[in-house]
Formats: C-alpha cells, structure tokens, sequence
C-alpha cells in the first residue's frame, strides 16, 4: 500500500492505493472536519475532475504514479 499526504492552507488531504481503489480523505484538523471518498480504478481512469485535483494538491508524480497503477489494475480479468 502507498499513501501520499499533502496540506494546502489549513486543508490536510491523503490518497493512498489499495487493493481494489484508491482512497481520498480531507480534513482541516478536527474530527468532525474528516471526510473521505473511496473509488474504483476504473472510475479514475475516466475523470478527469480528479487527475486535476491529485495534480494540483499532489503533483504531477503522484499523478502519474496513480494512473499507472489503475491501468494496472484495470487490465486484470474480472
């Protein structure tokens, strides 16, 4: 597993890859404030709205390492 993390102002994001999806989560340092968005390899596959959104808050290394990952995933029967 692989998990990257960045802050920009007072917003803390993760992503990290798993088995089967790769997992977002935002927080501005409370509890309450903690959020998280589960998605399929597939699904990132085809959105651009997050390609976007992992570049700016993660770069485009992050990028580049999660759609590799994705396609690797996506290629594999069932």
């Amino acid at each position: 597993m692989q998990r990257w993390h960045a802050s920009r102002g007072d917003e803390n994001f993760s992503v990290e890859l798993a088995e089967t999806r790769i997992r977002f989560t935002r927080d501005t340092g409370t509890r309450e404030s903690f959020g998280g968005n589960d998605m399929p390899y597939p699904r990132f596959l085809r959105s651009t709205k997050w390609h976007d959104h992992v570049r700016e808050v993660f770069g485009d290394r992050v990028l580049d390492t999660l759609l590799a990952a994705a396609r690797a995933h996506g290629a594999k029967p069932g």
